[in-house]
């Protein structure tokens, strides 16, 4: 089963892994396949034994011999038959997968590239966790599998390598079942060492799934590079160009294509569409353009959706007010700083103006939002395309804000944020209260 036995050594399960297994046990059978021992060769289970909410309590202070998904199985657990309902359930949800595998071949091959993902048990285990402790997750790893295997179709790749893109789809956030679901679910946005684990997410995942000799080497690494950017503004590497594998970029465009999808988001294509016209280098220009086919027959927004925009109109000027306001920081910044810091002030620079340009591609600039009017409520897919202008806007500043720390407390030598820095970031941490951004 295992490509790399886990045997030879001990391991510390995450708390929130041992909490899904335990939670699950309280809706479907799940037992011990074989008796758990920790480290020490204590056993601390016997083999066949029923989980339930206590196993959480006996095992979390201990250091296992063997990984916890060897040890038990969930009855009925996720299987071929299961991914293709799921598939064809997203399908029947979403009007972009619709049009993306139409009734016929075409869909046909997309699922059953789905249904040929090996499942060794500890992975069934997994996904069978995430359906029934965590839907949203589950939901997204469908339609990462299905986006990745139209993309490889889309580009003439065999039945057997759209199946292993299918695979890495499916497989490639295994890892967050291991972070504490209460941190991910938290109303509060993520920054400094309350986002290490998501950070890290993809470096578990791969390992979790490398064990087995059921996916190749090339899925393990595209998994590690699902969330690398070609203009390296992504991580956990911060890869740039050809350092992320061909698979890792197909990841790496679908991973933020479906994440418009999940949940209750407003508007998905048209966030899409967007978010892939401003940022022209982050994705594989081979790939893009199967996903713009897939937009242009998405229905005209209705009038008046996005909201008010005047609401929209105030949010961007408030945010290229930040931009702005970083330029005159960085300037004073360069000026007391060198070597490393100044490097990462340089990447910060570049994003930036990256951003700038967005506005001022997308006719964004003062004179332009204050000749814009009351007209716009007329026109939805005006008014939509400057609300998603102010969303994509916003959370590019936060991610831009938090790289930037999350780097420069891995630079040396250690320094604590100038104070000219630490106002800009707090700044743009508290932009989601500022009025007219909440």
């Amino acid at each position: 089963m295992s490509a790399a036995s886990s045997t030879a050594a001990d391991t510390e399960e995450s708390p929130a892994f041992l909490q899904a297994v335990s939670d699950l046990g309280r809706t479907r059978q799940v037992i011990t396949s074989q008796p758990i021992f920790n480290a020490q060769g204590v056993k601390l289970l016997e083999g066949g034994a029923t989980v339930d909410q206590g196993l959480y309590d006996r095992l979390v202070s201990h250091r296992l011999s063997r990984p916890l998904d060897e040890c038990v199985e969930a009855e009925p657990s996720v299987d071929a038959k299961v991914l293709r309902e799921a598939a064809l359930a997203a399908i029947e949800r979403w009007p972009f997968f619709a049009r993306m595998a139409p009734v016929g071949r075409t869909r046909e091959i997309v699922l059953e590239a789905l249904a040929a993902v090996p499942l060794p048990k500890p992975v069934g285990l997994h996904l069978t966790l995430a359906r029934d402790t965590r839907p949203a997750l589950f939901a997204h790893s469908i339609l990462m599998a299905l986006l990745c295997a139209h993309l490889a179709r889309e580009g003439g790749a065999t039945l057997h390598d759209i199946a292993d893109a299918a695979a890495a789809g499916l497989l490639h956030d295994m890892g967050m079942l291991h972070i504490d679901p209460d941190l991910l679910d938290s109303d509060e946005r993520l920054t400094g060492d309350r986002l290490k684990p998501v950070y890290v997410h993809p470096l578990t995942s791969s390992i979790l799934i490398g064990r087995f000799a059921d996916y190749p080497k090339e899925i393990v690494r595209a998994i590690i590079e699902h969330h690398e950017r070609l203009d390296g503004s992504g991580y956990p590497r911060g890869l740039v160009g050809n350092a992320i594998s061909p698979l890792g970029r197909m990841l790496s465009l679908a991973e933020v294509v479906t994440a418009m999808f999940d949940g209750e988001r407003e508007h998905p294509e048209q966030r899409v569409s967007l978010l892939l016209r401003i940022n022209p280098r982050r994705y594989d220009a081979t790939l893009v353009p199967s996903i713009h086919r897939l937009l242009r027959a998405a229905p005209v927004p209705e009038p008046g959706a996005g909201g008010p925009p005047e609401r929209s109109i105030t949010r961007l000027l408030r945010l290229a007010d930040e931009l702005g306001r970083w330029r005159s920081t960085s300037e004073q910044l360069g000026r007391e700083l060198d070597g490393p810091h100044a490097a990462l002030l340089h990447s910060l620079d570049e994003q930036n103006a990256t951003l700038q340009r967005m506005l001022y591609e997308a006719g964004i600039t003062r004179e332009q939002l204050g000749a814009l009017g009351a007209d716009l409520g007329e026109d939805g897919a005006v008014g939509v395309e400057l609300w998603a202008l102010a969303e994509e806007l916003l959370w590019q500043l936060h991610a831009a804000a938090n790289q930037l720390k999350r780097r420069w407390q891995a630079t040396e030598p250690a320094l604590p944020h100038p104070e000219a820095l630490a106002a800009w970031l707090k700044s743009v941490d508290t932009l989601d209260d500022t009025a007219g951004l909440a």
